[in-house]
């Protein structure tokens, strides 16, 4: 039988942090210290790396989409002006 020897860690967090922990491990119907084990045994730096820069591309991308529709929005009002505007030469 093999035995494991188990160690104390100390994390400090705010009251929300703790809340959710707390709320995730019931959720789960496991311990917090159970939550956290499993949470350290699935993290995967070089994974949070690229969620990292993908989420950093997904900004950009909206960035880029706003500033699109911004002006999309400008070229239609001055479609709308010019047509109204021929509009009241041909019924002149």
């Amino acid at each position: 039988m093999r035995e494991f020897s188990r160690e104390r860690v100390v994390t400090l967090m705010t009251l929300t942090e703790k809340t959710r922990l707390e709320s995730k491990a019931k959720d789960a119907g496991i311990s917090i210290g159970e939550l956290i084990r499993r949470a350290v045994d699935a993290f995967d730096a070089e994974e949070m790396r690229q969620l990292e820069q993908i989420a950093a591309v997904a900004r950009e991308f909206k960035l880029a989409a706003d500033r699109a529709s911004r002006s999309l929005d400008r070229t239609n009002a001055k479609v709308e002006e010019t047509l109204k505007a021929l509009a009241s030469r041909h019924s002149a």
